[in-house]
C-alpha cells in the first residue's frame, strides 16, 4: 500500500514509465519520491520529488544513490535498455553486452547497495522486466536473455531477502507505449496503466505479476504447454 509513509526511488525516472511511476506514486500519497535518471536531473513542481543523478552500470553511481536515499522503503528498479538486436545481426555483442549491464547487472548492482537500507525498512523491491523474459524472440534476442536472466536474479532476491523481511516483485509487462518499443507495430500497453497495475500488485502476495492482455496470455499458454508456446513464437520471426 503506497501511503505518506512510503519512501520511493525510481530509476530510470524522467521518462516513459519511470515518469508515470513518479506520478502515480505521488497520486497515490507516497510521502517522497527519489526520481533517478542518469542525464539531467527530473525536474518536477512537487516538493515531495528528490531528483537524483544515477548511472546504475558504475559502482560508485549507484553507491552514492543508496547514500543519498537511505530512508527508502520501496525501490522501483525500472531502468532498461533494449537495442531490438537479433544474435548474428553486425553489432550483437556489443548490444548484448550493453544490455546485459543494464537489465541484468545494473539490477544487481542496485539490490545489493538498497538491500540494508530494505532489510532495516522492511521494505519492497520491484524489478520491471518484461514477458520476454519468459519466452525467445529472434528479433531481440540478447534483450530476452538479458530479462531472463533478471528474472533468475529476481527469484533468487526473492529467496534471500524474504527471512529478512523485504518483499521482491517482478513486474512482466507486455509491449509499453514509450521509446523502447517505437518500432514494434502490435498493441502497446499505456504507461501510465503500467505503473498503477505494478503498483496493484503489491497489495497481493504474489512474487510476479504479468500485465496487460498479452502477458496474461502467454504467461497461461507457458504454464500450459511451453514447448508449444515457444514454437509459436518463434514462428512469428
Amino acid at each position: 500500500m503506497i501511503d505518506r509513509h512510503t519512501i520511493a526511488f525510481v530509476s530510470g525516472a524522467n521518462r516513459g514509465l519511470g515518469a508515470q511511476f513518479v506520478a502515480r506514486l505521488l497520486a497515490r500519497g507516497a510521502g517522497k519520491v527519489y526520481a533517478a535518471s542518469r542525464g539531467s536531473h527530473v525536474q518536477h513542481a512537487d516538493a515531495r520529488v528528490i531528483p537524483v543523478t544515477l548511472d546504475i552500470t558504475d559502482e560508485a553511481s549507484v553507491a552514492n544513490a543508496a547514500r543519498l536515499a537511505d530512508d527508502t522503503t520501496l525501490l522501483i528498479n525500472n531502468a532498461g535498455v533494449n537495442h531490438q538486436s537479433a544474435f548474428l545481426s553486425p553489432l550483437a555483442v556489443e548490444h548484448a553486452r550493453a544490455e546485459i549491464d543494464v537489465n541484468f547487472l545494473g539490477t544487481l548492482r542496485m539490490a545489493r547497495a538498497f538491500a540494508p537500507i530494505l532489510i532495516g525498512q522492511r521494505g519492497t523491491m520491484i524489478n520491471v522486466l518484461s514477458v520476454l523474459a519468459r519466452v525467445s524472440l529472434p528479433a531481440m534476442g540478447s534483450l530476452c536473455a538479458s530479462k531472463a536472466a533478471a528474472l533468475r536474479l529476481t527469484e533468487s532476491l526473492r529467496a534471500e531477502l524474504a527471512p529478512r523481511g523485504v518483499s521482491v516483485l517482478a513486474a512482466l509487462p507486455g509491449a509499453i507505449d514509450t521509446d523502447m518499443s517505437r518500432d514494434f507495430d502490435g498493441p502497446k500497453l499505456d504507461p501510465a496503466f503500467t505503473a498503477d497495475a505494478v503498483l496493484d500488485a503489491l497489495l497481493g502476495h504474489t512474487g510476479e505479476v504479468y500485465i496487460g492482455a498479452m502477458a496474461q496470455s502467454l504467461a497461461q499458454d507457458l504454464m500450459v504447454d511451453r514447448a508449444a508456446t515457444q514454437a509459436r513464437i518463434l514462428s512469428l520471426a
